[in-house]
């Protein structure tokens, strides 16, 4: 029943949003695109808020010829892991960047996430570290990221 309200709600308030900037617009054809972009965001927005409330995994059948067709299940554990994995990957490139602005001595990062912050970051170097990198190192990533804990150094031997 809360979900139905909170559709509603949504519905009410986007409609209201979209009717007020309707009337900002001129005359014209203009205002004929307009409603057709409006309709389709409320379309979309009802066609959101629906999925939610029914918790539906999609299964979207890709539509190709009989006999190249395939089924695609997307289940929100899928693309939450994705997203996880993808946002590792950037966070281990702009903190390699930034790190080898500082020495250029990092080979390669490795960053897990945990439950909305990161978990451990390994920090893997080309040459031994000099007196004081270490710390360097470190403030570098809480001063640009908020890590603090769990930050690791190691050293990559040649040939691996």
């Amino acid at each position: 029943m809360e979900g139905l309200i909170k559709l509603a709600r949504e519905i009410i308030f986007l409609l209201l949003l979209f009717t007020f900037l309707e009337l900002l617009l001129p005359l014209g054809q203009i205002r004929n695109f307009t409603r057709a972009i409006i309709g389709l965001l409320l379309i979309m927005a009802m066609l959101t808020s629906l999925m939610e409330l029914l918790h539906v995994n999609w299964n979207l059948a890709v539509f190709l010829p009989e006999s190249q067709s395939k089924t695609v299940t997307v289940s929100q554990g899928s693309l939450l892991e994705k997203a996880r994995s993808e946002a590792e990957k950037s966070l281990e490139a702009q903190i390699k960047a930034l790190l080898n602005l500082n020495g250029g001595k990092v080979e390669e990062v490795e960053v897990k996430l945990g439950e909305g912050r990161v978990k451990e970051v390994t920090v893997y170097v080309k040459k031994p570290l000099e007196e004081g990198e270490k710390a360097r190192f470190a403030e570098v990533l809480k001063a640009f990221f908020g890590i603090e804990k769990n930050i690791n150094f190691k050293r990559v031997e040649v040939g691996q």
